[in-house]
């Protein structure tokens, strides 16, 4: 097992201060720090998890001799073993939850892109922390986008072992994941990884996610920790596009022993308050500069790490639950038209969280007949397009619709048919009066005069059935009746079901009841719709 050793990688990583261009030297940092980001994705957790880990393990190191855990532990050596094989086991443990998180709420992921084998030369706490920030982020999304659809403004699920948990509410999502590792040497180790991200952008397209990492190691009256903490605030364009040369990052390394040994350094990069650099804010006597370098170095690897959790919550605002697309249509009536019929369509995107026109575009594309106007062009918001439905009957086409603002993403879609879609309603067995009648809207209710003295009421409450109520008026009396009816069957011959609770008759001053009772009647699918009653 080799041992984990060099600041040479700070040279990769720390760059930001020589970058030299015409931009301002905030905006050019940030321009390094995406260049950066895009090769930390190229090049895979795997490497990347190991160029974090040559920077942290000296880090923990010296904070172990600091704490008194080398001591504790039996001197270096003993303490380096330990180290190291801590180091496996938080790989291990890494691999797992990259497996699980997505799991935990799409049963269908086989698991995210964790860390490999990797020849099991482990990694460090803030190094796992770091290249499952992404992964653990986009299990949040998952939960906050579920419940959306649920309705569960908030709410909170941890797994079965307590290692994973995820909060969210209306806005917002909180993952955080526990493991441990114990040696036999005696070394404890402990990490703590929490990301939080803002779902919807606010008016202004802002979006923000924290992340935190806090890696405590122990054994006996020996202790060290590091925390590590990162915000990051970037904001969406009109077109729901994160602004690439636009970031304000501010994150902050702590590095603590038991003993009193400590490092504080802080490390911005802000585009809105000009500013862009490290700062030490403190330093007890005898950390070295090299610690400091490291400190700074993790600094670094924390801004990465928020924008890892950044890079996967745009799902969030891309999934068009941040955005309500309201789009009517005049005429309304869209199903069972007439060939040829013309439509003006409104499409109005409004913000869920305050109701508020998002502005941006709206596009509108068209899949069947006939012709739409604009088609497949940003239209400003709020929009209108020209429709006309199919020029032939039974032919339908959809119209897809997706708004795009600084609030995210809204999506709809109308459907449009010539279809007649209408139903010849023939009763079986209702004592004699067998008289069919048509049902021409199924989402309407229908009155009907059938067998010269019957008034029939159908009110739909759903696709597959509703209420009726009946009246008889004839031979010196009346009956009345009410109950539900069901359908079942294939949508071209369905068959209904109808239960009455009781039918009451009046005549010569009298009321007689009948207990409840069913009967049935065929739906039978007609192209000519309205011909019969």
């Amino acid at each position: 097992m080799h041992k984990f050793k060099g600041i040479t990688v700070l040279a990769a990583i720390v760059t930001m201060a020589a970058c030299s261009s015409s931009k301002s030297p905030a905006s050019a940092g940030v321009a390094q720090a995406n260049a950066e980001f895009a090769r930390w994705q190229k090049q895979g957790v795997d490497a990347t998890a190991r160029e974090i880990t040559k920077i942290e393990y000296p880090a923990a190191r010296s904070l172990m001799k600091a704490g008194g855990l080398d001591a504790v532990l039996g001197g270096e050596a003993k303490a380096d073993a330990a180290l190291q094989g801590l180091f496996v086991l938080y790989e291990q443990k890494s691999r797992a939850f990259a497996a699980e998180l997505p799991t935990l709420f799409d049963k269908r992921s086989g698991g995210g892109g964790g860390l490999g084998s990797g020849g099991y030369a482990g990694v460090g706490g803030m190094a796992a922390s770091s290249v499952t920030a992404g992964i653990q982020n986009a299990a949040g999304e998952q939960a906050w986008e579920q419940a959306q659809e649920d309705g569960k403004t908030s709410g909170s699920y941890t797994n079965s072992d307590g290692t994973a948990k995820v909060d969210w509410t209306e806005n917002s999502y909180t993952t955080t994941t526990t493991f441990e590792g114990n040696m036999p040497e005696g070394l404890k180790g402990k990490v703590v990884t929490k990301v939080k991200s803002i779902a919807c952008p606010d008016a202004q397209g802002k979006i923000e996610v924290e992340f935190e990492s806090t890696s405590d190691l122990s054994g006996g009256d020996g202790s060290a920790q590091t925390k590590v903490t990162s915000n990051l605030v970037k904001h969406l364009d009109d077109d729901a596009n994160l602004i690439d040369d636009d970031m304000d990052s501010d994150v902050h390394v702590e590095q603590t022993t038991g003993s009193g040994s400590h490092v504080d350094v802080s490390d911005a990069l802000s585009t809105s308050r000009g500013e862009m650099g490290a700062k030490v804010n403190g330093r007890s006597h005898g950390t070295s500069d090299e610690d400091v370098q490291l400190a700074k170095g993790l600094a670094t690897v924390g801004r990465m790490a928020a924008m890892s959790a950044l890079d996967a919550a745009k799902k969030a605002w891309e999934s068009g639950r941040c955005v309500k697309l309201d789009v009517r249509s005049d005429p309304a009536k869209r199903t069972g038209a007439k060939p040829n019929t013309a439509y003006t369509l409104f499409a109005e995107p409004r913000a869920k969280s305050d109701g508020a026109p998002t502005r941006g575009t709206v596009k509108a594309t068209l899949s069947g007949e006939h012709m739409l106007n604009p088609r497949d062009k940003k239209v400003p918001a709020d929009a209108q397009f020209d429709y006309q439905n199919p020029e032939k009957k039974d032919q339908s086409a959809t119209i897809d619709f997706e708004a795009r603002s600084r609030r995210g993403v809204g999506k709809a879609s109308l459907q449009f048919d010539t279809k007649k879609g209408g139903y010849r309603v023939t009763p079986i067995g209702n004592g004699g009066c067998n008289e069919s009648y048509d049902v021409c809207d199924l989402d309407k209710p229908v009155t009907v005069h059938v067998c010269k003295y019957i008034t029939l009421t159908q009110t739909p409450t759903g696709d597959k059935g509703g209420t009726y109520s009946m009246h008889f008026a004839g031979g010196g009396g009346t009956v009345d009746a009410s109950g539900t009816y069901t359908l079942s069957g294939p949508e071209e011959r369905m068959t209904a079901t109808y239960t009455t609770p009781s039918a009451c008759g009046h005549a010569g001053g009298r009321t007689v009841c009948t207990p409840a009772r069913t009967g049935t009647a065929i739906w039978t699918k007609v192209d000519d719709c309205g011909a019969g009653k």
